[in-house]
């Protein structure tokens, strides 16, 4: 399963689920918006990943 577009940049946990997360080198974080460069990676996975469960 891949990773929601939207999610953290840092760890890839959903908003509503993130609360304050560890995750090295980050350390403890709250949720950070993903850059749009990581929305676009993640939605192209999504689509591929859609296209091979086929």
């Amino acid at each position: 399963m891949t990773t929601s577009p939207t999610a953290c940049c840092h760890c890839g946990i959903n908003q509503r689920e993130h609360a304050r997360q560890w995750k090295p080198p980050v350390g403890w974080h709250q949720w950070t918006p993903p850059t749009e460069e990581q929305i676009k990676k993640r939605m192209l996975a999504r689509r591929t990943e859609r296209r091979n469960t086929r």
